[in-house]
C-alpha cells in the first residue's frame, strides 16, 4: 500500500477542479522527506473517505500542486459504525489507545469526563488526540479520519440519548428537553449521528463487571443470542475510568436504557476494555 498523505479541509477547493494541494506538514513529508518531484505520483486521502492518486505539478516552499489522476471510493470501514464513548486514560496508555482504536476502525470518539477519570478533555486534548489519530491512519491505510468530539460527562447522557432516539424515531420524540438541546447545540459542527436515520438499529452498551451481576449484567455471548445474534447498524460504547464507573453513574445508565455488558472475569485496564469492547463489535459481520 503507498503511503497516504491528508489533504487538509482548507486545501480541498481545488478538488473539483481536478488538482489537490498540500501544505505544511504534508507538503514538506511528501517533498523533503520522501523526496519525490515533479511528475512522481502520489495518493492523497481527504479523511472522509476518499483516496485520490495523483501526480505532482508544481513543487514550491508554501505548497505541493498535484493533479488528480483516479479518485478511489472508500470500501475499508466496518459495517456497524462504533462510537467509543471513552474516559481518557493517561500518557502512553492514551496515545496507544488512539492508535487501536483508529486502526479497528471505530468511527467516533467522545471522551467521557466521568467520575474517576484520570483525564477531563478540553480544546488543547482534542487538538493532541486529533493529531494522533491523522498518525494512525495515514499509518493503517485508513481513509476515513475517526472523529474526536468534545467531551460529555455523565450526567449529559440523557440528553444524547435522546437526542439519538429522536434521530431514529422522530414521529416518537416529544418535544427537546433543554439537556437535548445543549447537546445538540455543542455538537452542531459534527456528524453526530450521520450512520443513523429513520428506523436504524442502534445498541447502547455500558462496560461494567459483573461482580454480583447487581444490574444485569450479561456476557457478550448471552447479548448477542438474546438478538440471534443479529449485527446492528451502530453501537455505541460506555466505557468506563480505571477505578470504574460508581454505582450511581451505571444505575443511571441502566435507567436510561444502556445495556449492562461484562467483558470477562479478568480486570481490563481502560484501554485494554475499550480495545475488547469495540472489537466485539466491529467484528460481528
Amino acid at each position: 500500500m503507498s503511503e497516504l498523505f491528508y489533504i487538509e479541509p482548507c486545501n480541498r477547493a481545488r478538488l473539483a477542479e481536478g488538482y489537490a494541494i498540500l501544505s505544511g506538514a504534508e507538503s514538506q513529508h511528501l517533498t523533503r522527506v520522501m523526496r519525490k518531484r515533479v511528475g512522481d505520483e502520489a495518493h492523497l486521502f481527504d479523511g472522509t473517505g476518499r483516496e485520490y492518486r495523483c501526480v505532482i505539478e508544481d513543487v514550491s516552499r508554501a505548497m505541493t500542486t498535484l493533479r488528480v489522476l483516479e479518485t478511489i471510493e472508500d470500501d475499508r470501514e466496518p459495517e456497524v459504525a462504533v462510537t467509543a464513548i471513552m474516559a481518557l486514560p493517561k500518557g502512553d496508555r492514551q496515545k496507544w489507545a488512539i492508535e487501536k482504536l483508529t486502526e479497528l476502525g471505530v468511527r467516533r470518539l467522545i471522551p467521557l469526563d466521568a467520575a474517576r477519570a484520570d483525564v477531563k478533555s478540553d480544546g488543547s486534548t482534542r487538538e493532541r488526540l486529533e493529531r494522533r489519530v491523522l498518525e494512525a491512519t495515514k499509518q493503517c491505510g485508513r481513509l476515513r479520519l475517526m472523529s474526536v468530539l468534545p467531551s460529555i460527562s455523565p450526567l449529559e447522557l440523557p440528553g444524547l440519548a435522546e437526542a439519538l432516539c429522536a434521530r431514529v424515531a422522530p414521529d416518537a420524540a416529544r418535544e427537546p428537553s433543554a439537556l437535548r438541546a445543549t447537546i445538540e447545540q455543542r455538537y452542531s459542527e459534527y456528524d453526530l449521528f450521520d450512520e443513523v436515520s429513520v428506523g436504524t438499529e442502534v445498541l447502547r452498551v455500558i462496560a461494567h463487571p459483573i461482580s454480583d451481576g447487581f444490574f444485569g449484567q450479561r456476557s457478550f455471548a448471552e447479548f448477542m443470542r438474546a438478538r440471534d445474534w443479529r449485527a446492528p447498524r451502530a453501537a455505541w460504547l460506555l466505557i468506563g475510568p480505571v477505578g470504574g464507573f460508581t454505582d450511581e453513574e451505571v444505575s443511571q445508565a441502566v435507567d436510561q436504557g444502556w445495556s449492562p455488558l461484562d467483558l470477562g472475569k479478568q480486570v481490563y485496564r481502560v484501554e485494554t476494555a475499550a480495545i475488547v469492547a469495540t472489537s466485539l463489535f466491529l467484528h460481528l459481520t
